[in-house]
């Protein structure tokens, strides 16, 4: 477990490193849209299918057994219906924060600001935590959970920074790398209920899938669906290579 641990740190220093190294990429989220910001689109997106949303199968086995006859049981796909649950808060929340930059002009307002990072502060906890804690078949399984998270903060934090401006810059990457930090000491010390992971999993793949999908549907050309097809397929070759070791 020591080895396991000394590697996740690395991790979590390289995720660190991913905030505060992309505000000095110029990608452009407005038309045309940056096609490196569809190649971590669709990187992220075939990470979730080939690898979390089968993730939700096992949680949920783990969450029907802890409900047992209970009540609950009548609500069935309970990780399904999460994820659902996580897809529509991160909406409603990109959606508030740019509701009230178009009405405030180039900034959305610090309160929407604090409501909106506390949802990706949650994220990045998660992450976090799962880095750590997640049972990875492998090291270089663990490094695919790295290189795909990597280039969706990147995405992420592009699209922060075009909603929130200097606000972003000056608070919100301290923020989230505060709670990469925090999830990653929080699996150190103690190991949470699997319930309460598979909680959080789920809620995860919401919200991952709603933030990919908004951006690329919102400029989206031939050029930058070809970029997400290309980042679809890296991630699928190396999930590959990576199971066959």
């Amino acid at each position: 477990m020591a080895g396991v641990n000394w590697l996740s740190l690395l991790f979590i220093i390289g995720f660190v490193g991913v905030h505060f190294s992309t505000k000095y990429l110029k990608l452009s989220t407005e038309n045309p849209r940056s096609p490196w910001l569809s190649v971590f689109g669709g990187a992220t997106i075939a990470y979730v299918f080939l690898y979390l949303l089968p993730e939700l199968h096992k949680y949920l086995g783990i969450m029907k057994e802890a409900v047992g006859d209970s009540w609950l049981a009548v609500v069935g796909d309970y990780t399904y219906l999460l994820a659902l649950i996580g897809l529509l808060v991160y909406f409603g929340l990109d959606t508030l924060a740019k509701t009230k930059q178009k009405d405030k002009g180039e900034e959305s307002g610090f309160p929407v600001f604090l409501v909106h990072l506390s949802s990706f502060f949650i994220y990045n906890l998660i992450i976090g935590y799962l880095l750590i804690r997640e049972e990875f078949s492998s090291q270089w399984s663990m490094a695919l959970y790295f290189l795909a998270l990597a280039a969706h903060f990147v995405a992420t934090d592009h699209t922060l920074k075009e909603i929130h401006k200097e606000a972003y810059d000056r608070y919100g990457r301290w923020f989230l790398v505060a709670a990469l930090l925090i999830g990653w000491l929080i699996g150190v010390i103690l190991k949470v209920h699997e319930v309460a992971v598979g909680i959080a999993v789920s809620f995860l793949v919401g919200g991952i899938l709603l933030n990919v999908f908004k951006d690329e549907l919102k400029q989206g050309g031939s050029k930058n669906y070809l970029a997400f097809l290309g980042g679809a397929g890296v991630i699928l070759a190396l999930f590959i290579v990576v199971r066959s070791l």
